[in-house]
């Protein structure tokens, strides 16, 4: 499978594990994964699942 797809279907299935109110740690992608090939996969879910549910940070404090 090439490198673009698999990408594609990484924030894909972030976008839908989002939409089903999955925790932010069902990520199946390691961030310090040995392999970059992993780590873009990663970043890849991540993406799609912020799209749905962006990281809230609070400027308060």
């Amino acid at each position: 499978m090439a490198v673009a797809t698999e990408l594609l279907r990484a924030r894909a299935a972030g976008v839908r594990a989002a939409r089903q109110g999955d925790a932010l740690s069902a990520n199946p992608y390691r961030p310090a994964a040995a392999t970059a090939r992993e780590r873009m996969l990663w970043r890849a879910w991540l993406t799609g699942y912020e799209t749905v549910r962006p990281m809230r940070i609070d400027y308060s404090g």
